[in-house]
């Protein structure tokens, strides 16, 4: 009765903080001093979205998703949420895909390789902290994070924005453009 309730407030979880992602081709307000644009040429889609939650402790793995196989096309969207245990740490890795090309594009593969041209950012669902784990060498890259969960329980979104920074990376979110957005609903108990 226990797992039946729990998957019941899973599912209402997920319906009522369903939340759009998007590719944001328009300059982030904050970066009207600098001339960053994204890549020249066609842009990749991203047509999956997984984000793997490794609890430190057990090993256990919890995934979130974001999968639109058609892009920002009319289909809605399937989004996965995840549940967490309050005061554990996790490594969160994120993977993207544009599966409109054949063979299918590792976008998080792209973002490593050009990691003086990304940044990774990830929100603080609950007061988590999050501290990425990766680097272009100098710079944080936000591909692989430490996350550590509080003693706060509930339903919360965790946003993941990837920034095109190409000149102008500092370590920071606030400068670049957006390249991809997205929620996940994270629920810790």
């Amino acid at each position: 009765m226990k797992q039946l309730k729990f998957a019941l407030q899973l599912l209402v979880f997920s319906f009522v903080f369903l939340t759009a992602c998007s590719k944001d081709d328009s300059a982030n307000p904050d970066s009207s001093s600098n001339n960053n644009q994204l890549p020249a040429g066609p842009q990749d889609t991203v047509t999956s979205f997984m984000v793997y939650f490794t609890n430190t402790t057990d090993s256990v793995t919890e995934v979130g998703s974001y999968d639109d196989p058609d892009g920002p096309g009319p289909k809605t969207a399937n989004i996965g949420g995840v549940v967490l245990k309050k005061n554990a740490s996790y490594i969160v890795t994120v993977n993207m895909e544009d599966a409109t090309n054949t063979p299918k594009v590792f976008l998080h593969t792209k973002i490593k390789n050009n990691g003086k041209d990304y940044k990774v950012c990830l929100s603080n669902p609950l007061g988590s902290t999050v501290v990425p784990t990766d680097s272009d060498g100098t710079l944080p890259i936000g591909l692989v994070n430490l996350m550590t969960t509080g003693s706060t329980t509930g339903n919360d979104q965790m946003n993941f924005t990837v920034k095109y920074q190409k000149g102008t990376k500092t370590g920071s979110c606030s400068t670049g453009i957006v390249y991809y957005s997205c929620n996940i609903p994270v629920y810790i108990n």
